[in-house]
């Protein structure tokens, strides 16, 4: 593969997500996984054997996207599963670090398998991990994530807390509260605990539609704020899809074992797709931020 760092890529992004997983510890109400059971059977079964990101590929996606200046952030949570649900997670953000490239390596987790993998390369090749809790109280935790597994993810949290006080560390440890309709109310009790639990930050926002799932809160927001003409998405089978909320995840616009990501995103099957997106499935009824909230911090709470 040629290096093609000074090949522009069209809009300039700055942000690449690759989905690690389609395994999942959690049943949260709002996600795809609870209210598509056929599409996650069906998934489940065609990949039976690949549910977890190949090292190789996800080698591949990052030696290509460091040939490009811009892209100093990356995620390792898309849309499919729950990311240490990859029993070999932290290769992935090792191999990420040692190319001392990004600005900022990030993910977002339900917590509850912190606990089965080291903390001290967890902590030292992540820049920010950001559980989500959503409730401390464990009637409404078991509505939103349908787990009775409350005290755990606590439990993995103070557990990281109480690591990175006693060592030098990498990451920020951070909280995510989503407000929905079972929670309501409850982010102040939230906020108390967490801030005197010691995380170093708590970050706030409002549940969205996910892509259509929710069609109650499907509106023309979504697309009118998107901003995932400046991030660049990949599954973990090394397609390049549309976003962070998309489930299906389709368009997709071509893979990473036989094209750049420069190929890819500069296509115009892509481009096609970003310019047609208000009148196209999922984007039309996405009414979701997307990255939004978490890259700019318009919701994030001191």
């Amino acid at each position: 593969m040629k290096n093609e760092k000074n090949i522009p890529l069209v809009g300039n992004p700055h942000v690449i997500i690759i989905d690690t997983t389609l395994l999942c510890n959690s049943k949260c109400y709002f996600c795809w996984r609870s209210n598509k059971s056929e599409h996650l059977r069906t998934l489940l079964q065609k990949y039976e054997n690949r549910t977890v990101i190949d090292f190789e590929i996800f080698k591949k996606i990052v030696d290509d996207v460091v040939q490009y200046s811009g892209i100093r952030d990356i995620s390792l949570c898309g849309p499919m599963g729950e990311p240490l649900m990859n029993m070999n997670f932290t290769d992935l953000t090792e191999y990420v670090m040692s190319k001392r490239h990004f600005t900022t390596n990030v993910i977002n987790t339900n917590g509850l398998n912190i606990h089965n993998h080291s903390i001290n390369r967890l902590l030292n090749s992540l820049t920010e991990i950001s559980v989500s809790v959503d409730s401390i109280d464990i009637e409404t935790y078991k509505k939103i994530h349908g787990v009775p597994d409350l005290a755990r993810v606590i439990k993995n949290i103070r557990n990281i807390i109480e690591y990175k006080k006693k060592n030098s560390c990498l990451a920020t440890i951070a909280v995510r509260f989503t407000e929905n309709e079972h929670n309501i109310g409850q982010y102040p009790a939230f906020k108390h605990f967490f801030t005197l639990l010691g995380v170093d930050r708590i970050n706030y926002t409002k549940i969205h539609s996910f892509a259509g799932i929710h069609e109650d809160l499907v509106s023309s927001r979504g697309v009118a704020e998107c901003v995932q003409g400046r991030v660049i998405n990949f599954d973990l089978h090394g397609n390049m899809s549309t976003c962070c909320v998309n489930w299906r995840p389709s368009p997709r616009f071509g893979n990473i074992a036989d094209k750049t990501i420069a190929e890819m995103w500069n296509s115009s099957k892509r481009t096609g797709w970003w310019n047609a997106r208000n009148d196209i499935e999922p984007c039309k009824n996405c009414g979701g931020l997307g990255y939004l909230p978490q890259k700019t911090g318009l919701h994030d709470e001191a």
